[in-house]
């Protein structure tokens, strides 16, 4: 007799199985069976020779409780179906001996979907060109986790998008049908023991033949962190639990109760809103994908009506939902191993949680719109968790995105209906304050409308749109950007302005001063300067009295007006607007001005106009003494622009006397530094100023004693004619002098100037005596073709030249002679300077009508004389002398 081989063909012996199955007699087949070599023998023997072939038992080891409770011929073919695998891996045999008894056994119908149909369609149908195959025997020792694992994970060399859809319906649908079997629920038991969940405290079914689908929800979500693409694919395309393919071989008089049913198809929703919430890509891609899960899922579970999903991108709609039920979340509920929690209010699918995340994903089709990405999750928890402070911080920076594109006005005023929808998912505003959080919660539910306003009032402002060019002194008016004028019109002239002026006002000016810091030139037809030029070219007319938009007008003038000089900072920075708004001293910058600039002194104009617009502009003025610390806000307009004139003017005198233009600088001291009394056209930096001058009277004192550093002429004249202007400043210098400290050192410079010009009067008249005398000598017969003197002429040249001698010697020895005459040009010197000391200290003794004015009075005269004495060549007369 020979063995049955294991890849015999089934049907040369289901027959047999088939009749020993339904009990027929055998007999009419003896015909074709030889049994000539066993017919004689005994039982005994038969059994002894049965003993020796050593058959296997008709009971497999460790064989499940179902089978080992079945008939021989059940045993049997399961028993067949193992062998064949294992020695032939023919599987496709075994469901030709299956199909015979299928139908009404149920223990092989069980066997046959959830074991051999997945191997069968693994290694011969979805992946017949893989390598590996998958054996009946590594399936009996998986447990449903591994084995979901494993049969959802494997794909094609080549990625198809229905791989995981089929390896769902086709592999682990049939899997999960043997889920009540015992070995099973042995195996699945012990891995529970010996493991721990991807989803913390999650509570699986009751019933183990779909504690499986819990396996499958959480593969899916875990998936989607690495394959998003291809877990949405999946959730559009499988309809859940219900949806497998068992190749028409179940029973069809055992259906899921319908409680159960549902119940798998609300886990498989949960899981759907899972991977929503649990994505991290915030790409355009990844948000078309999570719109199509969540659509699916609504879908799915009848809640559609919720999910607001058919609404079109340039349409706003009112979102509702119940915000009690969504009170009990936290934080953690948004962690990846919350996400299936049965309670999880997020995930749970619900008419809430359905509008929630619709609301969410459309907020997102928003912001990525405007090109700000950001993951689900982060607006969740913007929405539902952060506080006023953290939302505001957001929506800065969302609206901050919104100026990155060039857009019309109609595509602002679409922008600004967005904004104001994401505050509370409102299409109509609420009643309540607009300085207070919405009764609806949105994605910026806490920040207030008024804020949300200023915003966008902020961004209209900085927006990079085609503005127009900037106007000529010709046009006949200034045209606005499309983004200005719409600000405009919204924020100043409609009837019901969602701002009142005293906000737009500060948004504006905040709009302002932020493209003033960031211009990177000072030209106000270009960049940054432009850009705050014209915004405040669009608003000012409708705030005529506004002091902050003075004082950036004059911000921008004195800004403009620097731009055309070369100015660099410390070390090598290039001058920038900023640098003027930082500065704790404005007016330094026109001293670098004056450095940098070869005759820059000789706009002095230009630079007190920069300065003037300084003080207009609000910035701090501070005096010329270094360890003067007080800000503008302690000074009178009037202090601030004088003392501002004081220095940019003592400046000027300062450069043109180190470019050795005496000249220039004495001009500077007699038209714009001397006292009103002393010369009349002159600029008023000596009247309505109650702080001290100490500016000026250094100017004056530094011009005094300046000497050219080669001397420009070797013409006494001209060296006296300076000399007698350097006395005449240092006289000056007397009188401005607002302290007696520095009095010494100015008489001690006018002495020495006077001393030094005394000496070039002498050697003046020494020349012209000497020269007088050669005439004299020179006798006319010296003179080709002349005639000598007669005795009456030489008679009256010799009488002259006695009377000259001792006009000499008594011009010697004069000063031994009467020494109270000597020192009577510095006494004068003094004496006007006590006396304008003391108008300076006690004005109210005086007459004056201030303390410049009132010390130049006794000056005055004799500056004045002084220039027509010395125009006669006698000594120079000192103030008030």
């Amino acid at each position: 007799m020979a063995p049955l081989e294991e890849s015999t063909q089934p049907s040369e012996y289901i027959s047999v199985l088939q009749g020993l199955a339904s009990g027929k007699d055998l007999e009419q087949n003896t015909a074709q069976i030889d049994i000539s070599a066993v017919q004689d023998l005994s039982e005994s023997a038969a059994r002894q020779r049965v003993r020796k072939l050593r058959l296997r038992p008709l009971k497999r080891e460790d064989e499940e409780e179902e089978v080992a409770a079945s008939d021989a011929l059940t045993q049997f073919i399961i028993h067949r179906a193992y062998l064949i695998d294992s020695e032939t891996a023919l599987q496709p045999l075994i469901l030709s001996l299956l199909l015979p008894f299928y139908e009404h056994n149920t223990v092989i119908r069980t066997w046959l979907v959830s074991s051999l149909l997945p191997a069968l369609r693994l290694n011969y149908e979805y992946y017949q060109n893989r390598e590996e195959t998958l054996s009946l025997d590594t399936l009996d020792l998986m447990d449903d986790q591994t084995a979901v694992n494993i049969l959802l994970s494997i794909t094609n060399t080549e990625k198809n998008d229905m791989d995981l859809v089929n390896n769902l319906r086709g592999l682990v649908g049939p899997w999960l049908y043997g889920g009540n079997r015992s070995k099973r629920r042995r195996l699945n038991d012990t891995a529970r023991q010996n493991t721990i969940s991807f989803v913390q405290g999650i509570s699986k079914p009751k019933e183990p033949e779909f504690s499986g689908w819990e396996y499958v929800n959480e593969w899916l979500l875990s998936r989607s962190f690495v394959e998003y693409d291809s877990v949405v694919n999946a959730f559009v395309n499988w309809n859940g639990p219900e949806d497998i393919d068992i190749g028409g071989y179940g029973d069809p008089d055992v259906t899921m109760a319908s409680s159960k049913a549902k119940e798998l198809l609300q886990r498989y929703g949960q899981s759907g809103l899972a991977v929503v919430y649990g994505h991290a890509d915030s790409s355009k891609a990844a948000l078309e994908g999570s719109l199509k899960v969540l659509g699916r899922v609504a879908k799915l579970l009848d809640l559609e009506e919720c999910s607001y999903l058919d609404t079109p991108e340039s349409t706003l709609r009112t979102v509702e939902y119940d915000t009690d039920l969504l009170s009990s979340s936290t934080r953690a509920s948004l962690m990846q191993n919350a996400l299936l929690n049965h309670d999880n209010p997020l995930t749970q699918p619900s008419p809430s949680s359905i509008s929630l995340l619709s609301a969410l994903l459309l907020s997102l089709r928003i912001l990525i719109g405007y090109g700000y990405n950001v993951p689900c999750r982060a607006v969740a928890n913007l929405c539902l968790f952060s506080n006023e402070e953290l939302q505001l911080v957001e929506l800065k920076n969302v609206v901050d995105s919104t100026t990155k594109q060039t857009r019309s006005k109609q595509q602002w005023i679409v922008v600004r209906d967005q904004l104001l929808w994401l505050r509370d998912w409102q299409t109509e505003q609420s009643d309540n304050g607009w300085d207070e959080p919405s009764t609806h919660q949105g994605l910026f539910w806490r920040v207030p409308r008024d804020t949300v306003e200023t915003e966008i009032l902020k961004a209209l402002l900085s927006a990079r749109g085609e503005s127009n060019p900037t106007p000529s002194v010709s046009s006949l008016r200034y045209l606005p950007s499309p983004e200005y004028q719409l600000a405009v019109d919204i924020y100043t002239q409609s009837g019901s302005a969602p701002l009142n002026l005293t906000q737009v006002e500060e948004a504006v000016a905040e709009a302002t001063y932020s493209a003033y810091d960031n211009a990177s030139n000072g030209n106000r037809t270009r960049g940054g300067m432009k850009k705050a030029y014209e915004i405040l070219q669009a608003f000012q007319p409708h705030f005529p009295e506004s002091t902050t938009f003075k004082h950036i007008g004059a911000l921008i003038a004195a800004t403009h007006a620097l731009s055309f000089y070369s100015l660099t900072l410390q070390h090598g920075v290039p001058f920038q607007p900023v640098s003027i708004r930082v500065q704790h001293d404005p007016l330094s910058l026109i001293e670098k001005v004056l450095d940098q600039n070869a005759k820059s002194y000789t706009k002095l104009d230009d630079l007190l106009s920069i300065g003037r617009n300084f003080v207009a502009a609000g910035l701090p003025i501070k005096s010329a003494d270094a360890s003067d610390k007080t800000p503008l806000e302690n000074l009178t307009g009037e202090d601030a622009l004088v003392t501002a004139e004081r220095r940019i003017t003592s400046l000027a005198i300062a450069s043109a006397l180190t470019s050795n233009d005496f000249g220039t600088a004495y001009s500077y001291i007699l038209t714009r530094l001397t006292p009103p009394s002393a010369l009349p056209n002159t600029s008023p930096l000596f009247t309505n100023s109650t702080i001290p001058d100490d500016i000026t009277w250094r100017a004056v004192y530094n011009a005094g004693r300046y000497r050219p550093s080669s001397p420009t002429s070797t013409n006494l004249q001209s060296q006296i004619t300076h000399l007698s202007q350097r006395m005449e400043l240092l006289s000056l210098a007397l009188t401005l002098t607002p302290t007696p400290a520095p009095l010494p050192e100015i008489l001690g410079a006018w002495r020495r100037c006077d001393e030094e010009i005394s000496s070039l009067r002498t050697r003046e008249q020494q020349e012209e005596d000497l020269w007088d005398t050669k005439g004299d000598n020179t006798t006319l017969s010296s003179v080709p073709g002349g005639f000598g003197p007669t005795d009456s002429e030489r008679d009256a040249f010799d009488t002259a030249q006695q009377r000259t001698a001792r006009r000499a010697r008594a011009r010697a020895a004069m000063p031994h002679s009467h020494p109270h005459d000597a020192p009577m040009g510095l006494f004068e010197v003094a004496r006007g300077a006590a006396m304008a000391l003391r108008k300076n200290t006690f004005p109210l003794r005086g007459s004056g009508s201030g303390a410049g004015a009132g010390a130049g009075t006794g000056a005055s005269a004799s500056m004045t004389r002084d220039s027509g004495d010395f125009e006669e060549g006698d000594r120079p007369l000192s103030p008030g002398g």
